[in-house]
């Protein structure tokens, strides 16, 4: 099998700093969509893609050259961003800035179509469906890599005896790939909604101050089939009746994509990060990390677990920005700027470092060693007990033994041999052998063989194979 490589953060000494989240996390493909600059590209991306539909569809309104005029002048190599920057600081408002900044860059003529027939929402919210669209392509990518490397250690490891816990006791015997398993599984969970998000709620807008399309019907244009040809022309959605902006639970969709995947990376980074500690001890990380600037010993470990503590650090602050979503899906019918500021802040943060978690959560995966003598340890220290449930079924199934138990009379009767064999640090399959009640019912052979805890895994491995069948490679947005 070929290992799946973690996808690279793109980020070198020659990166801005200003262009990470707090001069540290981004990848490159994010800092690509996000940022003052990405997003004025983005904005003048809306409106040379709203004077182009217009002149195709009316262009005795907006003749062809003239659009095409706009078209080849709205972006920022034809317009200084810091022209943009200091119009803003003049007039207080972003789009006039952008729509000033390209007007200085075009004829008489031509600038007369900018931003015809629309308001400032229809362009900044179409912007941020575009920026929103492109994150939600690069973090499918980034979690499609995850999810297979994930697979794949469960493949690698089908073989290691393991321990599961239930409550932090040791439940039942499995093998160290079962839970990545479980995990890649989720992180597919979390895909396939992401797919339902990408395809169903990112929205753009061209419809004017409160949605009805005056500017449209003032100069006998149809504004509803405008707005239908320039999404789609943007490959996004729109509503048939938004308000001044579409709904903001479109934008909470999203928002919530990253969440519930930063749940899932929680889960799983938590994991790993109690699998790596001195007290459970099942992986380790190879040595290249400083541990500590004053316990130098921690080298020895591969230094601390920064990766995974830094992606339940990210589900904790996903949890934050799903509470501001939320708060911002209200607005006063048609408009109002409360979610402004906030959008401009959070969605920036948050893919940028959502990406860069991901990513550096496929590293650890990938990088990761299982420590196989202590696996095995783990499983061997309970001395057979976890197998109870095993002889509980025999001892009450009509085709195992003549004279089955009932359940509760077989349940305590095991639970009182297991406790025995626990107590007297003895292996379970010698306390059972000594009671005759139970020998009477089931031979020897058959006790020792289900008493052996590294047999005992039920279907561990076809799931892993199983899950691994339906999900590794498997692509999302479609």
């Amino acid at each position: 099998m070929v290992k799946t490589k973690p996808k690279p953060i793109g980020i070198d000494s020659n990166t801005n700093p200003c262009s990470l989240v707090a001069g540290r996390y981004g990848t490159k493909d994010m800092i690509n969509i996000w940022g003052p600059e990405k997003t004025f590209e983005y904005c003048l991306k809306s409106q040379a893609t709203a004077v182009e539909i217009i002149s195709q569809l009316y262009p005795d309104k907006v003749p062809p050259d003239e659009a095409q005029e706009i078209i080849s002048k709205a972006n920022l190599e034809a317009i200084d961003p810091y022209r943009i920057r200091y119009l803003e600081q003049e007039t207080g408002h972003d789009i006039i800035a952008i729509n000033t900044a390209l007007d200085e860059q075009v004829s008489k003529k031509a600038g007369a179509h900018i931003n015809k027939a629309r308001t400032s929402a229809d362009t900044t919210e179409t912007a941020k469906a575009l920026q929103l669209k492109e994150s939600l392509e690069i973090i499918a990518d980034s979690l499609e890599n995850l999810r297979d490397i994930t697979l794949e250690r469960s493949v690698d490891w089908i073989n290691i005896p393991h321990m599961d816990t239930t409550h932090l006791y040791d439940a039942l015997p499995t093998v160290l790939g079962r839970p990545f398993s479980f995990y890649g599984e989720m992180l597919q969970s979390d895909l396939e909604f992401l797919n339902y998000v990408y395809n169903n709620s990112i929205y753009g807008k061209w419809a004017d101050a409160t949605g009805n399309h005056h500017s449209a019907t003032a100069l006998d244009i149809d504004g509803r089939e405008l707005e239908k040809r320039y999404c789609k022309k943007l490959g996004i959605n729109c509503m048939t009746a938004p308000a001044q902006i579409p709904g903001r639970e479109f934008i909470a969709d999203s928002m919530y994509v990253l969440t519930r995947s930063a749940e899932t990376m929680n889960n799983l980074a938590h994991y790993i990060r109690m699998g790596r500690s001195d007290d459970i001890g099942i992986f380790r990380f190879p040595i290249g990390d400083k541990g500590s600037s004053a316990m130098p010993h921690k080298d020895s470990k591969g230094g601390n677990p920064r990766r995974e503590e830094q992606t339940e650090g990210f589900a904790n602050y996903m949890k934050g920005v799903m509470q501001t979503t939320l708060g911002s899906c209200s607005f006063d019918y048609g408009r109002d700027l409360r979610s402004s500021a906030p959008d401009r802040i959070t969605l920036e943060e948050s893919f940028k470092w959502g990406d860069y978690v991901i990513r550096n959560l496929a590293k650890v995966l990938y990088t990761l060693e299982p420590i196989k003598d202590r696996c095995l340890e783990r499983v061997e220290r309970s001395y057979g007990v976890p197998t109870s449930q095993q002889i509980m079924t025999y001892l009450t199934d009509r085709t195992k033994t003549e004279t089955p138990m009932t359940r509760e009379y077989a349940h305590n009767l095991v639970a009182k041999l297991a406790t025995e064999a626990y107590s007297s640090k003895r292996p379970f399959v010698e306390v059972v052998l000594e009671d005759k009640e139970i020998t009477d019912m089931l031979p020897e052979d058959i006790l020792r063989n289900i008493t052996n805890p590294i047999q005992y895994i039920g279907l561990s491995k076809e799931i892993i194979k199983d899950v691994y069948e339906k999900y590794h490679g498997k692509k999302t947005i479609r």
